[in-house]
């Protein structure tokens, strides 16, 4: 119980605290969201590159195994 009450104060608070600040919030999230991107772009790049070198060692991997075949 004690934090459902917690939550719900918190809830507005947090409600409040936007409305009074808007402008403030606004430029917090200006700023934000060039960063995300980036961030965002770091993190879509590095799974690329992961995808890339994980198929190229499995390739790799087949080819020995075919090898080792023959």
């Amino acid at each position: 119980m004690p934090s459902i009450i917690g939550g719900s104060i918190a809830i507005v608070l947090g409600i409040w605290g936007i409305s009074v600040w808007w402008w403030s919030v606004a430029e917090v999230f200006r700023g934000l969201v060039p960063i995300l991107l980036v961030v965002g772009g770091l993190v879509a790049l590095a799974a690329g590159i992961s995808m890339v070198r994980e198929e190229s060692q499995t390739d790799d991997q087949i080819e020995k195994n075919l090898e080792e075949e023959e």
